[in-house]
C-alpha cells in the first residue's frame, strides 16, 4: 500500500513538472511581460520579458509583491482592479509601473483570475504615449496658428481614434492651412494671389477649349471719404458686407476675390459680354439698394460701387490684356459719374 502511494506521488510530481515546463515555454514565447501572482500578489512566475522591463531578476522579484512595482499614485486603482477580478474572469486598466531605476512606464494591465491565482499581462504604452503627445502638440500648434491669422478658421475636429485616424486628420489640417493661405483675412473671400492664379488657369483653358470668359472689376465709390468720416472699423465692416453682396449677386460657379483695398474682382465662367453686363448690373444694383450706416454722408448720398466689364476675346491674348481692359472699363464708369457699369 505504501509502495503504491509513493508511486502515485512520483507520478503527480512528474505531471506537475511537465506542466511547469509547458507553462514556462508558453510564458517565454509571449512578447509582453507576463506574471503569475499568488493570493497576496506575490510573484509565482515571471517571463524574461517581464524581468527585462522591470529591471529585476527573478530572484529579486520573489522577494517582492506586485504592488511594490506600481506607482504610488496608482496603487489604489490597481487594488480596485484586483478586487474586480475576484468576481470577474478578466479586468483591464491603464496604470504605471516603476522599474528598479525609478522610470515610470505607462502600461495597460490585463488581468485574468483562476481562483486565488492571477495571470497579469502588461502592454508597454510608452511608444503609443509619445506618439499621442506628439500628435496633440502638432494639432495645438496648427490650431493656434490658424486662429491667430484668420477669424474664419475652423476648429480642428478632435481626434476620436488616434491610432486609426492620425494620417487622415493630419492631411485635413494641411488642406485647411492651404485653403486659408488663399483667403482674404478681412472679407473671407479669395485673395489677390488666388485670383491671379485662377484667372491664369481659366484663360489657359479658353485657349485650348474655346468658351466664354468674362471679368468684373468692382470698386467702392468714395471709399476714402467713408473711411475718413466713419473710421477704419466701420470701413472694414462695409468691405465685408460688400464682399457678401457681390457673392450673392454672381452665380455659384463664378469666383469672387478681393483684388486690393476697396477693389474686388469676379471671374465669370462661361459668360459672354451680354451675360457679364447683366451680372455686373446685378452687383451694382444690389449694393446701391442696400442700406449702409451713414451712407447719406457720401458725396453722392449713397453707398455704391462702379463696375468695369471685360470679355476674353480677340484681340486679347493674355491675362494682362483682360485685366487692362477691365480696368479701363472701370475707369470709364468712374469718370462717367460712378454707381455705373461700363464694358
Amino acid at each position: 500500500m505504501a509502495s503504491s502511494s509513493l508511486q502515485e506521488i512520483r507520478e503527480k510530481v512528474e505531471t506537475l513538472e511537465k506542466e511547469l515546463i509547458v507553462l514556462r515555454s508558453v510564458l517565454e514565447v509571449l512578447q509582453d511581460p507576463v506574471f503569475i501572482l499568488g493570493p497576496r500578489k506575490a510573484f509565482l512566475k515571471a517571463n524574461t520579458r517581464g524581468e527585462e522591463m522591470l529591471g529585476y531578476t527573478w530572484k529579486e522579484l520573489q522577494e517582492m509583491v506586485f504592488l511594490d512595482l506600481i506607482d504610488l499614485e496608482e496603487i489604489s486603482r490597481v487594488q480596485d482592479g484586483f478586487d474586480v477580478l475576484k468576481g470577474h474572469p478578466e479586468a483591464r486598466l491603464k496604470t504605471r509601473v516603476v522599474t528598479r531605476w525609478g522610470e515610470k512606464i505607462p502600461v495597460e494591465m490585463i488581468g485574468h483570475s483562476i481562483g486565488e491565482v492571477f495571470l497579469i499581462l502588461l502592454r508597454d504604452l510608452r511608444e503609443a504615449t509619445r506618439f499621442e503627445e506628439a500628435c496633440k502638440k502638432k494639432s495645438k500648434e496648427l490650431t493656434e496658428k490658424i486662429r491667430e491669422r484668420d477669424q474664419y478658421a475652423r476648429e480642428l475636429q478632435a481626434m476620436k481614434d488616434l491610432y486609426k485616424e492620425k494620417i487622415k486628420e493630419i492631411e485635413a489640417m494641411r488642406e485647411e492651412a492651404l485653403l486659408l493661405s488663399l483667403v482674404d483675412d478681412l472679407t473671407g473671400i479669395y485673395n489677390h494671389r488666388f485670383f491671379i492664379r485662377q484667372l491664369g488657369l481659366e484663360i489657359g483653358r479658353r485657349k485650348r477649349y474655346p468658351a466664354p470668359l468674362s471679368l468684373l472689376m468692382i470698386d467702392v465709390d468714395y471709399f476714402k471719404n467713408y473711411n475718413d468720416t466713419n473710421g477704419h472699423l466701420a470701413g472694414d465692416q462695409v468691405l465685408k458686407a460688400t464682399a457678401l453682396l457681390i457673392q450673392r449677386a454672381v452665380r455659384e460657379t463664378d469666383i469672387v476675390a478681393r483684388y486690393g483695398g476697396e477693389e474686388f474682382a469676379a471671374i465669370l465662367i462661361n459668360a459672354g459680354k451680354e451675360k457679364a453686363m447683366e451680372i455686373g448690373e446685378r452687383v451694382r444694383r444690389s449694393v446701391a439698394e442696400t442700406h449702409f450706416p451713414n451712407e447719406h454722408l457720401q458725396p453722392n448720398g449713397n453707398f455704391t460701387v462702379s463696375v468695369g466689364v471685360a470679355t476674353f476675346s480677340p484681340p486679347f491674348s493674355s491675362l494682362e490684356d483682360l485685366l487692362r481692359e477691365a480696368d479701363n472699363a472701370l475707369y470709364r464708369a468712374k469718370r462717367g459719374g460712378r454707381n455705373r457699369i461700363d464694358g
